[in-house]
């Protein structure tokens, strides 16, 4: 118990300067590959969607009588 680190009052946290760098959030990562695997599916969509769009879902306009 008494190697706990003393953390200030404010709640900040101290980071000594032989600590390094601090890294990225889990968050900002998953959220990141979220959006890049989102990206890529809308450009997949986009570039080998076929044959979609409002007149796809209409009536030929020629007719049998």
């Amino acid at each position: 118990m008494a190697d706990e680190p003393v953390q200030p009052e404010n709640g900040e946290r101290h980071v000594s300067p032989g600590d390094g760098p601090v890294g990225t959030p889990r968050w900002v990562k998953i959220s990141g590959i979220v959006a890049a695997i989102v990206i890529a599916l809308i450009v997949v969509v986009l570039l080998f969607g076929g044959d979609h769009g409002p007149g796809r879902h209409t009536a030929p306009m020629g007719g049998a009588g």
